[in-house]
């Protein structure tokens, strides 16, 4: 069998991971969250309505003030809202899971785990990669 055919096993092999499926329903999810994503429409809409102030000669400090408000507001919203807590941290979970699929391919590779420290003498290690 090829890389390639062993990569394409291993890809199958994270897409049927319980953690990736939680992170693809944790994105449906957020996608579908109807007050999450209108937050996030006019947090990007405050956010440009202040660009737009801040590069005007002569500012309105009330304007960039209500601005920056609104957006301090939307911010405390978004991040709050338990679809986008999710999908962090399943995001983080999924990252991890891809750091340690990298760290045993390069171990395989290298001998040599890239997350634990080598001392060069197997006794210490951890990683049984040699």
């Amino acid at each position: 069998m090829g890389i390639f055919e062993i990569a394409k096993l291993l890809g199958e092999a994270i897409a049927k991971d319980s953690r990736y499926i939680e992170f693809e329903e944790a994105k449906v999810a957020y996608e579908n969250d109807e007050a999450l994503q209108n937050a996030l429409k006019e947090y990007e809409v405050q956010q440009n309505a202040l660009q737009s102030e801040m590069m005007k000669d002569e500012k309105d400090a009330y304007t960039i003030d209500a601005i920056n408000e609104r957006i301090n507001q939307l911010y405390n919203e978004i991040v709050s809202n338990p679809a986008f807590i999710r999908l962090n941290q399943l995001q983080l979970e999924v990252n991890e899971l891809m750091n340690e699929v990298n760290n045993t391919i390069t171990c395989a590779i290298t001998g040599e785990d890239p997350a634990a420290t080598c001392t060069h003498n197997c006794a210490t290690c951890r990683s049984h990669c040699h």
